[in-house]
């Protein structure tokens, strides 16, 4: 199977606070209203080309993964342990994402 590759060129970092914020808001069931703002907000910024790139926690999740080690079936295998979803859900998710970063040229299969 083809590895997944984050772009070397590519300047990214965790915001660490935007993620403990989201982590918390998805973890606590009194607070299930907040699920979808939680859910688009950047815990992961990428700057390429000159470009800056927010990724909500999932694609942020997936981007971490992406450092030459897994396939899709591995990045979805490691999610699953992160995400109470059913895997054919997680997997298409992940492929859609997946897509739309290899078209931008920021994540690369080989």
């Amino acid at each position: 199977m083809k590895k997944l590759f984050r772009d070397a060129e590519v300047n990214w970092r965790v915001e660490s606070h935007r993620e403990a914020s989201v982590r918390e808001v998805l973890e606590d069931p009194e607070r299930a209203g907040e699920d979808e703002a939680a859910q688009a907000v950047g815990t992961v910024t990428l700057l390429a080309g000159g470009v800056m790139h927010q990724l909500n926690l999932l694609g942020g999740e997936i981007w971490k993964l992406c450092d030459g080690t897994l396939d899709r079936k591995g990045v979805v295998g490691r999610l699953m342990a992160l995400f109470e979803v059913e895997e054919q859900t997680l997997a298409a998710d992940v492929d859609l994402f997946l897509e739309e970063m290899m078209r931008k040229g920021l994540i690369h299969e080989r």
